[in-house]
């Protein structure tokens, strides 16, 4: 993992995918097209035989053993084109930082590899480790942003029917985050971001959010007003997204730092519900957008759209990347994201920032 990133075809499931060939045969509907087609072509001539020799005897039961193999056909090719439009690729993309537990990090790649192997045609793999020293490289994430892109153009020949790329992230919010926005938003296929179930949920991965601008539907989050911070610079403009509902505890650590970076204005998005956030599409599909519609409707101060962003965040990862893909793609050189530290007492900037 340590180095450049390298992309790497990790094949499918392996075992399971040879014991299910046969079963593979029946639903994709090769076998209903085989079957069928011999059902046809042998009573079709044996019709077209009793009509030449005008012997009528059995002529009938001919006809409906061909209009059987013709409907077998059809239903073989219908099988065969939905199986074709639920073609997955799976790419699985690790930022370890080697600050933190690395064997944590090698356990969740191979865990999301085997999910991407058990549910994707093709599977592959890119990761880094990031910096040794106290600052992260963020060439390191570019890089990790380029392989990824070079995966979906190589899904494209691999796996040309694939209509969605499962993209499985394991990295730190603020990672995810510019990650999401060197990667972008506008692809081919749709990129369907996943996430990691809480628990011991089954299968352990599900489609959180797509990379692609959708409409809103959940709206698990409640904007507040615009608020000033002390001193702060005026056209700088932080974010504070609270996903995981951590309320005052969340935001006056979010308040601490923008004092301590001289962020001049705070926009905070807190969760409408003290549950836990629902594990599914259109849940965290609502945060995303929800989130982007409430930057843009911001009433920011003079200067400060062209200014410099921040965004904290807690919560999944998927959201990170999301929104680091819909929000900052166009300007990644303006943003800037937070997240605790290891110890949880501070937010730490990626790429680093410098204070006042």
């Amino acid at each position: 993992m340590s180095g450049p990133p390298r992309l790497d075809v990790v094949g499918s499931g392996g075992t399971t995918a040879r014991s299910s060939a046969g079963w593979a045969l029946v639903t994709d509907g090769t076998a209903a097209v085989a079957v069928g087609a011999t059902v046809a072509g042998g009573f079709g001539v044996e019709a077209a035989k009793s009509f030449v020799a005008d012997e009528p005897a059995g002529r009938w039961w001919f006809v409906l053993a061909f209009v059987v193999g013709l409907g077998l056909v059809a239903l073989g090719l219908g099988l065969r084109g939905r199986g074709r439009r639920r073609v997955r690729v799976g790419i699985v993309v690790t930022a370890a930082d080697s600050r933190r537990e690395l064997s944590q990090a090698r356990q969740l790649e191979e865990q999301a590899t085997a999910f991407s192997q058990s549910t994707c045609a093709v599977t592959l793999r890119a990761g880094i480790e990031l910096s040794q020293d106290d600052v992260l490289d963020p060439r390191l994430v570019d890089a990790l942003a380029e392989e990824t892109r070079s995966g979906l153009t190589m899904a494209g020949r691999l796996a040309p029917d694939a209509a969605r790329v499962n993209l499985i992230p394991t990295m730190r919010l603020h990672v995810g985050f510019w990650f999401g926005a060197r990667l972008g938003h506008t692809h081919a296929r749709e990129v369907m971001v996943h996430a990691m179930r809480q628990g011991n949920g089954s299968p352990a991965y599900f489609p959180a959010v797509s990379l692609r601008v959708g409409a809103l539907g959940a709206e698990p989050l409640i904007v507040d007003r615009l608020t000033a911070v002390d001193d702060g610079d005026p056209t700088m403009v932080a974010l504070a997204v609270d996903v995981q509902g951590f309320g005052d505890q969340f935001f006056d650590q979010v308040q601490a730092a923008c004092r301590q970076y001289g962020i001049g204005y705070v926009l905070r998005l807190r969760r409408s519900s003290t549950d836990r956030l629902n594990e599914d599409t259109e849940t965290f599909s609502g945060v995303v957008e929800q989130t982007c519609r409430a930057w843009r409707a911001a009433p920011l101060p003079e200067g400060a759209r062209n200014g410099r962003h921040a965004i904290f965040l807690n919560g999944p990862v998927a959201i990170a990347v999301a929104l680091g893909a819909r929000l900052a793609a166009p300007e990644h050189d303006r943003w800037t994201a937070f997240t605790r530290t290891q110890g949880g007492s501070a937010y730490e900037p990626f790429p680093a920032l410098s204070r006042p």
